[in-house]
């Protein structure tokens, strides 16, 4: 009779905790999106795009936006959303809306943060806005542009 083989044991182990993509504050990360949105808004392209959505909402939209940017630097968890279903459905976005929305953010990143932090949550950004760009632009001939890199 043929020995049995031994049993396959699996052990799950604990994953390691998340280091925070940035070393900043829940406050500081309010900080960023309020101030943010407050320029979004004087923006003269991309403030009539927001306030079209968002006209009477922005209380709720500063408060995803505030769970998303803890969720994205601090991996913290608490978003769940749909950003390309929501930003594909914008009627009137044009390619360069991403360009003038990553120029702001990075304005208003260099304005609050030392430039190491500004720069490391501009990485992060790009990449966010590139992922956005590319879901509602992209195609095997229409790459990314340079500043989206």
């Amino acid at each position: 009779m043929a020995e049995r083989p031994a049993p396959i044991v699996i052990e799950a182990r604990p994953a390691q905790p998340r280091v925070p993509a940035v070393d900043v504050s829940p406050d500081e990360i309010a900080t960023l999106v309020d101030r943010f949105y407050a320029d979004i808004r004087l923006h003269p392209r991309l403030g009539p795009l927001f306030e079209d959505r968002l006209a009477g909402i922005w209380d709720m939209h500063l408060e995803r936006m505030n769970r998303f940017w803890r969720s994205v630097l601090l991996h913290s968890g608490e978003y769940s959303g749909q950003p390309v279903v929501k930003h594909n459905a914008l009627p009137g976005l044009e390619e360069d809306d991403f360009r003038l929305w990553i120029g702001q953010f990075e304005q208003t990143a260099a304005s609050l943060f030392a430039p190491d932090t500004a720069a490391a949550i501009t990485v992060i950004a790009r990449r966010i806005a590139r992922s956005l760009w590319l879901a509602r632009f992209g195609t095997p001939f229409n790459q990314a542009p340079e500043w989206l890199a």
